[in-house]
């Protein structure tokens, strides 16, 4: 495969656009392709509640603001937004931190050998944390703790794809770092947090994944949902799936939203062609994967990194959204599928639906990847075939079969195997080191025929080493 892979030429457009390329950080996909949070909802009903929670929230329109900024300078008075941190773990020292306050016991902290301790009481050693030693902070290294602020520090480990984010942080005298709270994400992993339990977010979710990032909405396809704010008191005192953490300040009004809950741009919203790219992917993305109320703040503000690459026009756009443009959406036919487990945020197929699971471990440096394939109903039994295909955007297309990675033209892919069509699983990757193609994309599907398979859309998306 590697001899073969450096020689691939053009992705054929069919698969390369049909199924969008989950985000990927580091190396590191940003959690599963069917976790909730990269999946669709556009086509999901509107909840019944949603006119009430869009008056609680405001009784005009409230524009969208975008809560970021263009400056990278953490010194400057208009450092806005939440900057991360990339580190390889293996490599780098790892920094103890104190719970002077806070959450310790909701927390999660890195033992010695920077395994997760859950939750981070009563610990052996020194607890750890993978923060740089010059970590970028939100609102910039604040020494000085009289001066309150959030300062989430989030730092995603390349060698484990673990996500480690920590809140309220402060340098501690003498080397380390003083925090209210701290939670780790397995990037791999669909579990969500301990029911209850908070994070380094009020609605106990991993924030990154849900920051807007500069160069996603320059590649105009942001495929994930984004999380956003309003007031603590507009909240109320509850929280729905995949949310796992309340605030109590809100009271117990059913025309006030719970924390985490969805809403969606409607479909109606024009967004014409002529849109800046930024501004377009970014209300694209409110329609398909919508936004989540993730903490209490400043109303319809969305997060994001600070950039020097976000544009004025995007801004200009974007914040010219108001709240009425939005609707609630109800997640209960999800939470009805058969397979469902309210502790973690996998959506499971629709009944009678075909089913593409990766199963991935490691980074792109040590990657061992396999898929689950679970056919149709109305496909079950007949004869057909698996496939699967690797696709670079400066080559041709590459099919695995048993004799192993064979090249293809004209889409003409090769069959894995000849099966009769049921559940399936196949190892694609063992302990691959795939970092150096750049723009590699991995799929699977599965069909009656290869023109099944293609007509059917019976394939998805399982890997993506990022382009830059």
């Amino acid at each position: 495969m590697h001899r073969r892979l450096a020689c691939l030429s053009l992705i054929p457009f069919l698969l390369s656009s049909a199924f969008a390329a989950p985000p990927s950080l580091g190396g590191c996909q940003v959690l599963p392709a069917d976790h909730i949070f990269n999946t669709r909802i556009d086509s999901l009903p509107v909840h019944p509640q949603s006119a009430a929670y869009l008056a609680t929230i405001s009784s005009s329109a409230r524009k969208l603001h975008l809560d970021l900024g263009v400056s990278e300078d953490m010194r400057s008075s208009e450092y806005y937004g939440i900057p991360y941190n990339l580190m390889a773990g293996k490599s780098a020292s790892w920094q103890p931190v104190y719970y002077k306050d806070g959450y310790p016991d909701e927390s999660d902290c890195a033992k010695q050998d920077h395994s997760v301790a859950q939750p981070c009481v009563n610990t052996a050693s020194q607890p750890l944390l993978p923060i740089p030693a010059a970590p970028l902070v939100e609102g910039g290294i604040e020494t000085n703790q009289a001066n309150y602020g959030d300062h989430h520090i989030l730092t995603i480990d390349t060698d484990s794809c673990m996500l480690w984010e920590s809140y309220h942080s402060y340098p501690h005298a003498g080397g380390g770092w003083d925090i209210w709270s701290s939670a780790a994400f397995d990037l791999r992993s669909n579990t969500l947090r301990p029911a209850g339990w908070t994070s380094a977010d009020a609605a106990g979710f991993p924030i990154l994944p849900l920051l807007l990032r500069a160069d996603e909405a320059n590649s105009g396809e942001i495929n994930h949902a984004l999380r956003f704010t309003i007031q603590s008191s507009k909240i109320r005192a509850a929280y729905v799936w995949p949310a796992r953490h309340l605030t109590s300040n809100g009271g117990s009004s059913a025309s006030k939203p719970a924390m985490g809950q969805l809403f969606r741009l409607k479909a109606d919203y024009p967004v014409p062609d002529s849109t800046p790219t930024q501004a377009k992917a970014i209300l694209t993305a409110l329609k398909r994967y919508g936004m989540y109320i993730a903490d209490g703040g400043s109303d319809m503000y969305i997060q994001g990194e600070p950039s020097a690459k976000w544009a004025d026009a995007t801004f200009s756009v974007v914040q010219a959204v108001p709240h009425t443009a939005f609707e609630a959406v109800d997640l209960a036919p999800i939470m009805a599928r058969s397979g469902f487990n309210a502790d973690s945020a996998a959506v499971p197929a629709a009944a009678g639906a075909f089913s593409i699971t990766p199963q991935q471990a490691g980074s792109a440096s040590s990657l061992s990847l396999g898929v689950d394939v679970t056919v149709a109903s109305g496909d079950a039994g007949k004869a057909g075939a698996i496939y699967i295909a690797a696709l670079l955007p400066t080559g041709a297309v590459y099919s695995l079969t048993s004799a192993g990675w064979q090249p293809v033209q004209n889409l003409a892919l090769l069959p894995f195997a000849n099966v009769s069509l049921g559940k399936h699983s196949v190892p694609i990757t063992s302990q691959l080191n795939v970092s150096a193609y750049k723009g590699l994309q991995i799929y699977a599907g599965y069909g009656q025929s290869l023109g099944d398979l293609i007509q059917g859309s019976k394939y998805a998306l399982l890997y993506s080493v990022p382009s830059n």
